[in-house]
């Protein structure tokens, strides 16, 4: 067996030793490094790593686009034929056959023409038989006023009052006990009550609109008939001027210089005072185109002494027992409705309107 006890062992071999096994773990551990960068070279990802594969033609709507299209068309094609059948109905007044057949032939116009013929008879036995109730009610109406009144057979042409009824009517019951001398006759009376007189309406620029005739009622208002008399009896035009015109209400305007009678001298009568009137002559709700004033003008009078009226553009309900009706176109309507095209809704007159002349009749 080997004895090493008879060798010496110093430091010197002991880091020799150490040494050596130092560089043998240096050389061990480079050499797993270059194993280690081998392997991490040669590693491959478990990961697919490349890009996916994507449809073009899916993915930018060719598909999508084709069958839109398609179906475009195919719509397009059906209100084409929609469009042609109603077309074809049309023409043929509802007879029609979808398919295609024989040619329409045209048919006779005889049938038409019976039919017409008999909607033309009817019509003219439902106008005799209107004719008949109308002379049969004539003839009910001249017996009746036959026995009534068999002496006042003259008629007065106006549609607003009657003169044989006038005079026996309670219209002069509040003038008993007056000194006043009330002509007797009819057509005294309808001159005295029933004074008409005629407007010429026109523009600033002379350029006229028409004529106005107006049926005055005097129980109405006698003061005011009584100044619109002598003012056309003088044809004093300049005394009129329309002010405001309110479209589907009425045309307001001034009778100026109203305090003063025809020989330029002052008047006893003062329209500043309170005067007479009556409500219930003319029927607001009934009537379009009437001339009014307020009541409370005739309550208290005018202020300035100058007659505000209206003419009104269509009957008013509302102005029952508010304003005092004092006369009525009956000829003329037609100028009025014209002249509410002129007004605005505050009033204002668009183009400037004037009375240029007044005369009675």
């Amino acid at each position: 067996m080997f004895d090493r006890s008879p060798f010496r062992t110093g430091g010197s071999l002991g880091s020799r030793v150490s040494s050596f096994m130092e560089r043998h773990h240096r050389r061990v551990q480079m050499s797993r490094n270059k194993l280690y960068l081998y392997r991490l070279s040669r590693a491959t990802s478990l990961v697919h790593q490349r890009p996916p594969l994507m449809n073009t033609k899916a993915q930018s709507g060719f598909d999508v686009l084709h069958e839109d299209a398609r179906i475009f068309l195919e719509r397009t094609n059906a209100n084409v034929r929609l469009l042609l059948n109603l077309s074809k109905i049309k023409r043929t007044r509802g007879t029609i056959d979808i398919d295609e057949g024989s040619p329409l032939v045209p048919k006779s116009a005889l049938p038409q023409m019976r039919h017409r013929l008999d909607l033309v008879e009817r019509h003219n036995l439902l106008l005799g038989r209107r004719l008949l109730r109308i002379h049969e009610r004539g003839a009910a109406q001249r017996k009746r006023s036959s026995r009534q009144s068999p002496t006042s057979s003259i008629r007065c042409p106006s549609v607003m009052t009657n003169r044989s009824t006038l005079g026996e009517s309670e219209v002069f019951d509040k003038y008993i006990g007056w000194d006043l001398d009330m002509p007797v006759g009819n057509f005294e009376l309808m001159r005295l009550l029933r004074p008409r007189i005629v407007l010429h309406f026109g523009l600033m620029d002379g350029r006229p609109l028409g004529q106005v005739v107006v049926q005055l009622y005097t129980e109405a208002a006698p003061l005011v008939v009584l100044q619109f008399v002598r003012t056309c009896l003088a044809q004093r035009s300049h005394e009129f001027a329309v002010r405001r015109i309110f479209p589907r209400l009425w045309l307001e305007g001034y009778l100026l210089s109203s305090c003063k009678n025809s020989g330029g001298e002052a008047s006893s009568l003062s329209y500043r005072d309170p005067m007479e009137f009556d409500t219930r002559v003319v029927s607001h709700a009934r009537y379009g185109c009437v001339l009014s004033c307020a009541k409370e003008f005739c309550v208290h009078g005018f202020p300035g002494g100058a007659i505000n009226f209206t003419i009104s553009f269509k009957p008013l309900p509302v102005a029952m027992g508010q304003r005092v009706g004092f006369g009525r176109v009956i000829r003329g309507d037609k100028v009025i409705v014209a002249m509410e095209a002129h007004g605005t809704k505050n009033g204002k007159i668009s183009r400037p309107l004037l009375i240029t002349h007044c005369e009675m009749l």
